[in-house]
């Protein structure tokens, strides 16, 4: 039952990102298409991740009162509905900028939920041992891999044929599978005792906690260089390399690629290397493919290294979520996760803000250059956390 759940788990990880991911594409270009503004596709996204951070420390505790499998399901639910608002209110003549902001900032608000349910009910299906954790979070990081690598792919060809507009109803629809999905065939197996309902308990716990809390503080730094590049990447395709979606989705599909490549190299190594190694190795070879761009930002780089940047990525993902899981109580997980979402996505929420109005004012190399350096920062602080728990 465990197992046939944890399976179930993954196919709906794969088609609600595929999805989501198609709209990391479509989005951004819709906005693009329509104004003509990297300011305002930054704030776009901004706005959807600001949100994220916003109710992530509420989220925790509303995860923690539930069962996992509810707050999942409700969360899909919801966010499939809201994002079909989109293509409706544009087909309507309805959709200003303003009611853009308002509802991609509601879609945000389910996402820490959702992050701190599936990662709570993730042990209750495979138990508490580090190994059989990392195992199963890097089957769920590949993934949400692998979705980014169907999605932009799927959202660059639709984009091309019937506008970025009209994209957005496969995020719905997939969010709603998704949610079909996990009512269906996932079950919350053993969970543990709900935590004290504090709202600032999983706050408490990242900020004391002597590996949380350099763990968290580099993991907002290197999330706040990855959204720059994601937000970077279909502006570079908008304005100096053709203006194709295509492209955009090229790149986008090339970065999945290296990702989902990742997580079966550390499904591999798991046998012979810790956890805790690989997320080192992966620390070390990131932020070197990084400072590549501060030279280089013709065409075929920028693909080669954000196809290494993929695969070094992997190799952090899945060992430090299962670390992260590892290091909190069993009863505080879903406060503790949402406290970190909360953190790290506020910061990704600041790097999608500036993204715009630096890629207007700055050369793509400088660009490129404060991403490695934000990059090179976290993974210093994400080595120090990491040799703490070993």
């Amino acid at each position: 039952m465990a197992r046939a759940s944890l399976t179930a788990l993954l196919v709906a990880e794969v088609v609600s990102v595929t999805g989501n991911h198609a709209t990391r594409l479509a989005l951004p270009w819709f906005v693009l298409e329509t104004t003509t503004s990297a300011s305002q596709m930054s704030a776009v996204l901004a706005t959807q991740m600001a949100s994220m951070a916003l109710c992530g420390i509420p989220a925790g505790t509303f995860a923690a009162r539930f069962p996992p499998r509810r707050v999942m399901q409700v969360s899909d639910l919801a966010q499939g509905m809201l994002i079909g608002l989109v293509p409706v209110l544009h087909g309507a003549g309805m959709l200003s900028f303003p009611a853009l902001l308002v509802v991609v900032f509601l879609v945000g608000s389910f996402f820490a939920p959702y992050h701190a349910a599936q990662r709570v009910l993730l042990p209750s299906l495979v138990g508490n041992d580090q190994r059989a954790l990392t195992r199963a979070n890097t089957l769920l990081v590949g993934a949400a891999r692998s979705a980014a690598l169907l999605g932009p792919a799927v959202a660059a060809v639709l984009i091309a044929e019937v506008g970025a507009a009209q994209v957005l109803v496969l995020d719905a629809v997939s969010f709603v599978a998704a949610s079909l999905l996990v009512t269906l065939s996932v079950r919350d197996g053993n969970p543990a005792a709900p935590g004290p309902a504090r709202v600032f308990a999983g706050v408490v716990l990242t900020v004391r906690d002597r590996v949380l809390r350099p763990w968290t503080a580099g993991q907002c730094a290197c999330e706040m260089a990855v959204q720059i590049v994601l937000a970077a990447i279909p502006v570079m395709a908008f304005l100096r390399y053709g203006g194709d979606a295509r492209t955009a989705g090229a790149l986008l599909m090339t970065f999945g690629g290296g990702a989902v490549a990742g997580n079966v190299v550390v499904l591999a190594l798991l046998r012979r290397f810790t956890g805790a190694r690989l997320i080192v190795a992966g620390c070390v070879l990131e932020p070197v493919a990084l400072w590549v761009l501060a030279v280089d930002t013709r065409l075929v780089t920028l693909g080669v290294v954000l196809l290494l940047a993929g695969v070094f990525l992997g190799l952090m993902n899945g060992p430090g979520a299962a670390m992260q899981i590892e290091r909190m109580p069993p009863h505080l997980r879903a406060q503790g996760m949402s406290a970190f979402v909360t953190v790290v996505l506020a910061a990704g929420a600041v790097g999608l803000a500036i993204s715009g109005p630096v890629a207007e004012t700055l050369a793509p190399r400088a660009v490129f250059a404060i991403v490695a350096a934000l990059y090179t920062a976290g993974s210093l602080l994400t080595v120090v956390a990491t040799t703490r728990a070993a």
